[in-house]
């Protein structure tokens, strides 16, 4: 029975544990992916290398095709020959669902699982932004129109959050061509739900938190209104956003001193 750590590398790979470099170190094959959240392939190699000491010959990229179309046959091949192995994937592992799927696949063919936390968006940007974990609500994701139909999904949990006066992470998807969404793309789908729904959550006043390439060295943070958000260049992705419920004064203190919010925004969004 071989074993399969799969390893969370965090938001950017200099967030990567001790506990994953140890076992980076010592296993044979070393998988990793970057079609859940765009780090980039010479920033993990270079990490791989230079502080796990692996040989870059033992580093193989997997798709999502390798992953969810092939049921994993490149790890399972690994595994089933008696060889430990490494997935490594942005995040938490356990976020994206399809390393669940990953996880029911290598059991089946009786092998043991190991996950290896890593920090997610989820846990991330709420620390950044200084706001409560106990005032977020569900998260949902602002997905691009499929076969013509675009999900009403991320309107109706900011609807339901901000009725509870909870706040909202909106995490933006990967079209099927591999590009990231950014910001003013899901500023501007929000605002095409708010035309078709006309409930007031997206309205183009709706104060909105914008939070680019979190954990890197080119991170930003900046709170802003929805229809000043489809004109902002924040740079390349992964974009995340937060739509904000009424904050408590030490919210609101933190956003205005290192985020410079206008002050128009946190009156409105005072209790």
């Amino acid at each position: 029975m071989a074993t399969l750590y799969i390893i969370g590398l965090g938001i950017h790979p200099e967030l990567i544990t001790l506990r994953a470099v140890e076992i980076v170190r010592r296993v044979r094959f070393v998988f990793y992916e970057t079609y859940t959240s765009p780090i980039s392939r010479e920033s993990i190699v270079e990490m791989l290398r230079s502080l796990c000491n692996v040989d870059s010959k033992s580093i193989m990229e997997l798709t999502r095709r390798d992953i969810e179309d092939e049921s994993c046959r490149k790890i399972v091949e690994v595994l089933d020959s008696g060889n430990d192995a490494a997935l490594l994937v942005p995040g938490d592992p356990m976020i994206a669902t399809t390393h669940n799927a990953v996880r029911v696949i290598v059991g089946k063919r009786g092998h043991r699982v190991e996950i290896v936390f890593g920090v997610s968006i989820l846990c991330a940007a709420i620390s950044a932004t200084g706001l409560s974990s106990y005032r977020f609500g569900p998260v949902s994701t602002v997905t691009y129109p499929r076969m013509g139909v675009l999900s009403e999904r991320p309107y109706e949990v900011t609807r339901d959050n901000l009725s509870r006066n909870l706040h909202t992470l909106l995490l933006l998807d990967i079209h099927d061509s591999g590009r990231y969404m950014t910001i003013p793309e899901a500023a501007k789908i929000l605002l095409e739900l708010e035309n078709r729904r006309r409930e007031g959550v997206f309205n183009e006043n709706r104060p909105i938190i914008c939070i680019a390439r979190l954990g890197s060295p080119t991170s930003h943070i900046s709170v802003t209104r929805l229809k000043d958000a489809l004109r902002m260049d924040l740079g390349e992705p992964p974009h995340t956003i937060i739509v904000p419920a009424r904050l408590t004064p030490i919210e609101a203190e933190i956003l205005r001193t290192e985020f410079n919010a206008p002050e128009d925004i946190l009156r409105e969004l005072s209790p």
